[in-house]
């Protein structure tokens, strides 16, 4: 559906072109730049291309075919194609295997279509130096996104509606109207192509384009306008909760090259609830999980979330956000004394007679009787439900429940390091405890020395 004069004031062609020329002023864009442009064949997308034409900027065009639309998606190409041809326009094309990774994906076709044109562009963007990709997105475009993603509850971020400007993408038509755009398109004697899906409602943009919008009209005239004024009011609250997002970041939060720590002392300030929802929604985890998971850090338990990229995780003091894809994973060979580097870690392996032994309280060494083990040591992660003999006691105890014991967090516990000799037995649990079997005693002759550099 197009909204009509009664919603919003029209523009004439030459407004057109002014509101074009004032979006770059306003958003403070070099005109210079150099630009890619994305062109359906569609009226939106020709006048865009248009306007960029008429006003000479640096600009080439691409354009996606999705291989749902048979013949028709094949003559939208062309269609393009001959317009930039007969302007000398460089012109890119690609076409998808949109349904089959529609369905190994396990999203909508439209989902998938998003998806796979976002990556293409932004591999144009990269490899042919372009500033900014700029769309054909308008206001009745805007009007419907914000009443898709109502309905979707995305909270207030998702009712703000379609940005003009994200980092390198840029919409300078959002706030023209399909009306003006069709309007200008017929005074310039522009031709455009019309996609038939549009009119079909199998998908939801288009049942609430053609059935739900109509409907709303009738209740309020002015619809268009009202949901684009409550949005604006939206973006207010949303700057609002931005600036507070950044001091509780500030205060919170750190981070660190494999994960990002969070400290549970904002807990103790009520207004916090709302913004660790924002936080969290930027490492791709939704509503009802961040829930969830508020309520398990309030009573300490210890349970896990995951989104498609991330590990979150509660601990005493704070929680965790690690990056599930990184795998921190060591295992070297120790074959004799000497000096060994390990990453950025440094090992010394030497032995000296008993009759010189001091007692190093330091965590980062460990003391043992060398007799007792048989080389090559092995240093490594240590594994879930391994055992050793911490010392001072005579039976052995899972590693899991010392670290617990010791209050090391969940963080360090994933990448605990043990030293194991050839009889695979844990000789070092890493900055913690040497295993009590081998320990320095009146027997001892010769001590084995292992210092963490």
């Amino acid at each position: 559906m197009q909204f009509s004069n009664t919603y919003f004031c029209r523009m004439k062609t030459k407004d057109t072109e002014v509101y074009f020329k004032d979006f770059f002023r306003k958003e403070k864009i070099d005109t210079s730049k150099k630009y890619l442009l994305a062109v359906s064949g569609g009226v939106d997308s020709i006048v865009l291309l248009n306007l960029f034409k008429v006003l000479k900027f640096k600009f080439s065009v691409c354009s996606c075919n999705f291989l749902l639309r048979s013949k028709e998606s094949d003559q939208d190409i062309l269609f393009v194609k001959s317009i930039c041809d007969k302007n000398k326009i460089k012109f890119y094309h690609k076409s998808f295997e949109t349904e089959i990774y529609s369905d190994e994906n396990k999203i909508s076709v439209q989902m998938a279509s998003r998806d796979l044109r976002y990556q293409w562009f932004n591999e144009l963007l990269k490899k042919n130096n372009y500033d900014f990709l700029v769309t054909a997105h308008h206001r009745d475009d805007n009007i419907e996104t914000i009443l898709f993603n109502f309905i979707k509850t995305t909270g207030y971020k998702g009712i703000s509606g379609i940005e003009k400007k994200t980092k390198n993408i840029i919409r300078p038509l959002l706030e023209i109207g399909k009306t003006d755009l069709i309007k200008y398109a017929k005074n310039n004697n522009l031709r455009w192509r019309e996609d038939k899906s549009n009119y079909e409602n199998k998908y939801s943009r288009n049942k609430i384009r053609n059935k739900v919008i109509p409907i709303l009209s009738e209740i309020n005239e002015s619809l268009g306008k009202s949901i684009l004024e409550s949005s604006k009011r939206i973006n207010k609250v949303e700057e609002f909760i931005g600036y507070h997002l950044k001091k509780f970041r500030e205060k919170y939060v750190s981070h660190s090259t494999n994960f990002t720590e969070v400290s549970k002392t904002f807990l103790n300030e009520s207004n916090n609830s709302l913004l660790i929802y924002d936080f969290l929604r930027g490492y791709g985890f939704h509503y009802d999980q961040i829930s969830q998971f508020i309520k398990t850090i309030k009573i300490n338990n210890n349970q896990k979330f995951y989104s498609n990229k991330y590990t979150l995780c509660n601990d005493r003091h704070s929680f965790f956000i690690i990056d599930s894809n990184f795998k921190s994973k060591v295992n070297i060979k120790i074959k004799s004394l000497g000096e060994i580097s390990i990453g950025d870690i440094k090992l010394s392996v030497t032995k000296y007679k008993k009759q010189n032994f001091s007692l190093n309280k330091n965590r980062s060494n460990a003391q043992l009787d060398y007799e007792k083990i048989l080389f090559p040591l092995t240093f490594r992660n240590y594994k879930e439900g391994e055992k050793f003999i911490p010392l001072g006691m005579s039976k052995n105890k899972k590693v899991s429940s010392f670290l617990s014991d010791a209050k090391v967090s969940w963080y360090d516990k994933r990448h605990q390091l043990v030293v194991e000799d050839s009889n695979n037995k844990i000789i070092w649990l890493v900055g913690h405890q040497i295993n009590n079997e081998f320990r320095v005693n009146n027997k001892t002759k010769t001590v084995l020395d292992i210092e963490i550099i």
